[in-house]
């Protein structure tokens, strides 16, 4: 039963215990993790005799002493076992081990928190252990990829005005607003055909395809430095976008099939956190770089990205997939960190053998019902984010703050934003595992849809006040606060849970027969952040800018009802689990 007598000296350190509850905080410090779930703990008035005669009949009623006879009895009825006795670590064989960080949040059943019960329930932070080490360095490699695509999303704003400059003084080309305006929405035009095929490249290796996808990435900035007229930086602009779509669809999926469930979430976001690192580098080189020298530096990212995607393992569930199975036991043992990864890939192995009994004969109304709920999610979650205002802001900064401020400069407060935005998506990080998926996202949107609200209400009152003598402009110059914080909030929730969480669950959410489908939900982002770009000036001409932000909120509050009705929590479940717990589910 038992393997050996270290697992009875376990048992019996435990068992010597006045009473684990009182004491699961020394022992947190000795072991990988205290009880999740104390139903029926071990105490001081159960002796050895009880315990085993609990446990079954294969231990005798006179074996009440520990001495080494009665520890090595042949234990051999392992599941006669009640969970409550049963060591808490996964691996029976080695003794646990420390935890990096000991965040310990408990949350009692009982309301007085002075009176342990053994009904209690503990809740700890999930946060990355020295095992996790190797699945944080594969997803910081990959994650140059979206920081190469937040240098292109943010290129364009520093860019577009330091072409105008040089453009007056004679020492470039001449470019209009308008043309301005289509090297700036190239890129997303591009993302959207390129977020197409970009399902269909998976199937070659995720590590592959962003080896690949890195060397047209690298060669549009080289064709951007060397731009000798507009119709140039619409190609570079246009397979920059490309590139960026296909970087989109990929990363979560390698990030979601190297991770563990208990911090996937985290490293997920890690992600989008590198995208806002990227447009705020490309903020701050752009005061000290004109365009040019700001393309040269931009390109050296996507060398960066080929030189880390090759030094990083394939996924193990798409080497299994493709029946490299040597391999196979070569990966998830590095992305564990040398741990038995024996069970784990028995349990892939098993769902891909599943995949395959009924790929050619699952009927296909069933196979679309599989695939319905995830798409319908995902596709919900990107219409909602592009239309949620933010995308719009982060193109139209400058304009806006400059309409809407009186004595604060637009530029600072842009890069003011950007690093709020960082911060956000660090709290997100942090949350996003311990929280959970809809808790955010219901969060955020409500947040976002009150900002939102607030900021259209304020540009309103702002419009009725056509007195332009001293004072009334001392007056809203002194209530400068308000839009800024307005913004700082609307930021703070997108970045928060809105942005982060909708790419996350293109990574969680499909099967893995249909993962590349992720791409579709990508193309529908990108065709609205297309559309919400393109239709901002339109939109700011027809209702305003009080009412274009008034619409902003209300589908900001459409989003919230969408995700209480049908965003599935996939906070702890791995990708197996979630696929059975939500397979053929709508609502």
């Amino acid at each position: 039963m038992y393997e050996s007598h270290a697992e009875m000296d376990r048992i019996s350190h435990y068992s010597s215990k006045s009473n684990p509850l009182e004491n699961h905080s020394n022992s947190y410090m000795y072991h990988s993790r205290p009880y999740t779930t104390l139903d029926s703990p071990l105490s001081y008035n159960h002796s050895m005799n009880n315990y085993h005669h609990h446990i079954g009949s294969n231990v005798t009623q006179t074996s009440t002493q520990t001495d080494e006879t009665s520890l090595s009895a042949p234990y051999t009825n392992y599941k006669t076992i009640p969970n409550h006795y049963r060591w808490p670590d996964d691996n029976r064989s080695q003794p646990p081990k420390r935890r990096l960080f000991n965040f310990n949040f408990s949350f009692c059943k009982n309301r007085n928190m002075n009176k342990k019960s053994p009904d209690s329930k503990f809740i700890y932070m999930r946060s990355p252990t020295p095992q996790h080490c190797t699945q944080v360095l594969a997803t910081l490699a990959v994650a140059i990829g979206p920081l190469c695509a937040g240098l292109g999303k943010g290129y364009s704003s520093p860019a577009l005005a330091s072409m105008a400059a040089l453009s007056a003084q004679g020492q470039h080309f001449s470019i209009s607003k308008d043309q301005g305006s289509w090297v700036a929405s190239l890129s997303l035009l591009g993302a959207f055909f390129g977020s197409l095929p970009a399902g269909m490249s998976i199937r070659y290796g995720r590590k592959k395809v962003l080896c690949l996808v890195a060397v047209p990435f690298a060669l549009s900035w080289v064709l951007t430095v060397v731009a000798s007229n507009v119709y140039m930086l619409y190609v570079a602009s246009f397979f920059g976008g490309v590139c960026t779509a296909i970087i989109a669809v990929v990363t979560p999926v390698y990030i979601s099939e190297i991770a563990h469930p208990d911090i996937r979430g985290c490293l997920c976001n890690l992600s989008k956190l590198s995208s806002n690192i990227g447009m705020l580098l490309s903020y701050l080189l752009g005061a000290f770089l004109n365009w040019r020298e700001l393309a040269t530096v931009t390109a050296i990212a996507p060398t960066c990205l080929f030189i880390a995607a090759l030094l990083i393992p394939e996924t193990p569930s798409y080497l299994l997939y493709c029946g490299r199975e040597t391999e196979a036991s070569v990966s998830p043992s590095w992305l564990r960190s040398g741990r038995d990864v024996s069970r784990e890939l028995t349990t892939m192995k098993a769902n891909i053998a599943t995949f395959r009994r009924h790929e050619g004969i699952e009927p296909p109304s069933l196979a679309f019902r599989d695939l319905l709920r995830p798409l319908f999610v995902t596709c919900g979650l990107m219409v909602f984010q592009k239309f949620s205002g933010a995308n719009a802001f982060n193109f139209y900064a400058v304009p806006i703050l400059s309409e809407t401020f009186v004595g604060l400069d637009p530029y600072r407060a842009a890069v003011v934003v950007a690093f709020v935005q960082i911060c956000a998506g660090m709290a997100s990080s942090a949350l996003v595992d311990t929280v959970g998926r809809r808790p955010l996202l219901v969060f955020s949107n409500m947040l976002m849809s009150a900002a939102l609200a607030a900021f259209g209400g304020y540009v309103y009152l702002k419009g009725l006040d056509t007195n332009e003598n001293m004072f009334a402009r001392q007056q809203w110059r002194q209530s400068d606060w308000v839009p800024l914080f307005c913004i700082l909030v609307i930021e703070i929730a997108f970045a928060l849970g809105v942005s982060p969480i909708s790419w996350l669950y293109i990574g969680e959410l499909f099967p893995l027969k249909h993962r590349g489908f992720g791409a579709l939900a990508a193309s529908v982002s990108y065709a609205c952040s297309f559309a919400s770009v393109k239709s901002f000036v339109d939109l700011d001409q027809t209702l305003g800018l009080y009412g274009t932000f008034w619409l902003y909120s209300s589908l900001a509050a459409l989003a919230l009802v969408f995700t209480l009705l049908f965003v599935p929590e996939t906070k702890g479940l791995s990708l197996q689990e979630m696929q059975e717990t939500h397979k053929g589910v709508f609502i």
